[in-house]
């Protein structure tokens, strides 16, 4: 059992202090854990290796050698893709890495969450972003090979936003060299090069990303060393059609040669495939460092236009939380401040009003995620807001839920027969929602208005 830090422990880093606030998550060899600078109350994710105590001594040396050289290689870099590293430091003979805090899941948690394949629109937009953080990195004096590109490895925030994570296995391209040292990465997303057959480049990544395509729009894991068959695709995702199979097949080449040449290339491709009048979301501004160092910019300039709108495009409101540390107005639902991450002087009680033909009541939100549906106790199915009793028949038994992250609250349509709409536009099933301030939500006769009522922090 890994003995895990306790909420308030301070540690002593290089560039700050910094404070325990809780656990985001723990893994065989180590954690990560919800920060506060101490200097300046902004917020940061704390990564700690701290193998088991009967760990083998050799497997603890090789993951303690690549721990130091994920936190040498992303302190030298700087993509809005990629999470801000401000500090790496040794305390108790442990070695911590902090970072940017990215509110989020993985989009391996999604799909496992929903269960089903994603809409093609949305794997091509993250695909984009990934093939830009990717020609970025290769683009380095040396090249940066990500080599375990899988979607356990991407992070994908309320906004949209992609965040690459996890570079254990990543390593600088060395020129001349045949093979790579030690063959790394996960079967499956692996090319035939990463199996000690070969050295590793930038092609390698580009197999690794065109086979996270395709466990995206499948719910599949792809077969080791096994590109898909024309048509295997659209069988399973019927978003899907011949040009983007091509695309993945022709980025799941079994020989380098035959693949996309750069991530560059890819992205292009991709950015055409989708046409002009559909463009990936602008990453917002980075956490501020202490000491700021020169953004780099990468060697590729794609185009990048405003976010996709959401169904209910809101403005953000003039109305909202200002910061006391940096002056930035947050939405009022906010606990924490997008701009530097200190904590507000309030928060949020969040709830529905729902109305329907059988009266008005209120539902406050407490647990998360929250089902929305008809119970069904034959099949010991109870939602947390049960319709039941308030609606004919009309609402799913599993239509919809909302979960949180972070300080922003999604609503996803969970493939219900009667779809569900946001001011009275229809949602994509299973594509997340970004939920505001008096959004109005129809599930079958039942109006349940999104809102939320200020009280001071305790």
């Amino acid at each position: 059992m890994i003995d895990l830090l306790t909420p308030g422990t301070l540690l002593q880093g290089r560039n700050g202090q910094y404070r325990v606030l809780d656990i985001i998550g723990r893994g065989g060899m180590g954690a990560v854990y919800r920060t506060e600078r101490v200097g300046d109350g902004s917020i940061w994710a704390l990564k700690e290796m701290r193998p088991p105590p009967n760990a083998d001594p050799k497997e603890v040396a090789e993951n303690r050698r690549l721990f130091a050289e994920e936190a040498a290689m992303l302190q030298k870099l700087r993509h809005p893709n990629l999470p801000l590293v401000i500090d790496s430091f040794e305390q108790g003979d442990r070695p911590y890495l902090v970072m940017e805090f990215v509110p989020g899941k993985t989009l391996e948690d999604i799909q496992r969450q929903i269960n089903a394949p994603f809409p093609k629109d949305d794997v091509v937009l993250w695909a984009i972003q990934i093939a830009q953080v990717l020609h970025y990195l290769h683009s380095q004096t040396p090249p940066v090979i990500f080599r375990d590109m899988k979607p356990t490895n991407v992070m994908l925030t309320p906004d949209g936003i992609i965040k690459l994570i996890d570079f254990g296995v990543a390593r600088t391209y060395k020129a001349f060299k045949q093979k790579d040292t030690v063959a790394m990465g996960s079967p499956g997303y692996a090319p035939p090069e990463q199996y000690g057959k070969g050295q590793t480049d930038a092609r390698s990544d580009i197999y690794g990303l065109a086979a996270t395509m395709l466990h995206l729009l499948t719910n599949l894991p792809p077969v080791p060393l096994q590109p898909p068959r024309p048509g295997s695709i659209i069988m399973l995702n019927p978003t899907a059609d011949t040009a983007l199979e091509q695309i993945i097949i022709k980025g799941m080449a079994l020989r380098p040669e035959d693949r996309f040449q750069t991530a560059g290339e890819m992205a292009k491709v991709l950015q055409d495939y989708l046409g002009p009048a559909v463009s990936t979301p602008q990453p917002p501004a980075q956490p501020p460092l202490q000491s700021q160092s020169p953004v780099a910019t990468p060697a590729i300039q794609l185009p990048v236009a405003q976010p996709i709108p959401s169904p209910a495009e809101q403005q953000a409101p003039t109305n909202g939380k200002a910061c006391d540390s940096c002056g930035r107005v947050n939405r009022s639902i906010a606990r924490f401040c997008s701009g530097c991450g200190k904590r507000l002087q309030e928060q949020a009680e969040v709830k529905l009003i729902l109305t329907s033909p059988r009266g008005v009541w209120e539902f406050p939100l407490t647990h998360f995620p929250c089902h929305i549906g008809r119970r069904d106790p034959a099949h010991n199915h109870h939602p947390e807001l049960d319709l039941a009793d308030y609606d004919r028949g009309i609402a799913s038994r599993r239509h919809a839920l909302i979960d949180r992250q972070g300080d922003k609250y999604l609503l996803i349509d969970q493939g219900s027969v009667n779809g569900t709409t946001v001011n009275n536009v229809p949602l994509t099933p299973h594509r997340p929602y970004l939920l505001h301030h008096g959004d109005r939500i129809r599930i079958g006769e039942v109006e349940l208005v999104f809102g939320y009522a200020l009280q001071p922090v305790p």
